[in-house]
Formats: C-alpha cells, sequence, structure tokens
C-alpha cells in the first residue's frame, strides 16, 4: 500500500484536479457503456480517463490485488500527462477517425458529400489511439516487471490493439507484438523511457 500512497502523491501533485471516481456511481460512465456497446466489459474490466478524473471499476478498487491497481492507475496516469501536455489536441487524436463521423450531419446544408464521414464509424484503425495506449501499455509491462520480476505475456497487450476492446484500433498484431518485445528486451537491460523512469522513481521513493 505504500506504493499506491506514493504512486497517489505524485498524481495529486502534478495533475490539478486530479480524483478517482467508482465507475458505477457515474452517469458519464453507463452513457459510455452504452454507446461503446462492442467492448462489453466496459464497466468491469475497464478504467477509463476522462482528464483529470480516472473511473475506477469498484471490482477493482476493491481488489487485494494492490499490484494490479497499480498497474493500472500508472497506466492511466501516462494519459493523464499526455493530455496535461496536449490539451484538446490529445482527445482529438485519441478519438480520431470516429469522432469526425458526426461532420456527417453537415450534409443537411451543404452537399451530400458530407456524408462520407459516415464512413468514420467504421473500425477504421487509429493511429493516434494506437500511439497513446502503447505509451500507457508499456507503463504496464514495467509495473508488472517492477513488481513480480518478469515480463506479463504480451500476447494479452497486443490483443488490446487488434481486438473490439478500443474498437480494433490498430489489426496488425505482429507489429504491435514485436513492438512490445523489443520493448520488454529494452526493460531487461534498464533501458527505461523518461517517462517510466519517472514512476520508477516514484515508486522507489526517490
Amino acid at each position: 500500500m505504500k506504493k499506491w500512497d506514493l504512486l497517489l502523491a505524485h498524481i495529486y501533485k502534478n495533475i490539478s484536479g486530479f480524483e478517482i471516481v467508482e465507475k458505477e456511481n457515474s452517469r458519464l460512465m453507463r452513457l459510455l457503456s452504452f454507446l461503446l456497446f462492442f467492448n462489453k466489459k466496459f464497466m468491469t474490466d475497464f478504467t477509463t480517463t476522462i482528464y483529470p478524473k480516472v473511473y475506477f471499476p469498484k471490482s477493482i478498487l476493491s481488489s487485494g490485488d494492490p499490484i494490479r491497481r497499480i498497474i493500472i492507475l500508472a497506466h492511466e496516469y501516462v494519459h493523464l500527462n499526455d493530455r496535461k501536455r496536449l490539451g484538446i489536441l490529445f482527445n482529438i487524436l485519441y478519438l480520431a477517425p470516429q469522432i469526425f463521423a458526426p461532420l456527417a450531419l453537415l450534409a443537411i446544408w451543404f452537399s451530400n458529400l458530407w456524408l462520407l464521414f459516415l464512413l468514420c464509424l467504421l473500425p477504421i484503425p487509429s493511429i493516434g489511439r494506437a500511439y497513446f495506449e502503447y505509451k500507457a501499455y508499456k507503463m504496464s509491462i514495467f509495473i508488472f516487471h517492477y513488481f513480480i520480476g518478469k515480463i506479463p505475456d504480451l500476447n494479452y497487450y497486443t490483443n488490446q490493439f487488434v481486438s473490439s476492446n478500443y474498437y480494433w484500433m490498430m489489426p496488425f498484431r505482429k507489429l504491435i507484438y514485436d513492438n512490445f518485445n523489443e520493448f520488454a528486451i529494452k526493460l531487461k537491460k534498464k533501458e527505461y523511457d523518461d517517462y517510466i523512469l519517472e514512476i520508477k522513481n516514484v515508486l522507489d521513493g526517490k
């Protein structure tokens, strides 16, 4: 629990307005669960960050597995930091191209060509979402390795990219797996990205 408290204190210090909310108590999360119908475990298995709040499923918060909570919170902190750094651009890049689908409504006033934006509703790969999640899942892998001393199953993390969990954001399994594997090799050599070293120092109490 000391490591959890260290991480929490670091996030409170760096993210103004940071708050942890139980997902089941949020009307916004229940609405998103309806919209994100393709992710059947959105309310029970997935923690969601909407800056500056992090929405945890109650089952995870009350879990007797503190390492899992730290893995998830560190993952979400990566998103919080990217959002803080990039502002609204982060949201656009993360939600693209699907976020552009409402532009089809402009066909009411202008050319029917605007209806082509409806194609954005398709599970088109999202380079922005994949980039931000790749950064965050690298943090997840690091935290697992930090506590357990070994590399977790990289197929699990690869599946997040190629499945409906994130709307098939990058369906190139080998590419994703190879990138995670390359990161794992560097991790074993103690070669850390700056944002990962930041959290390592926090957990080390430095």
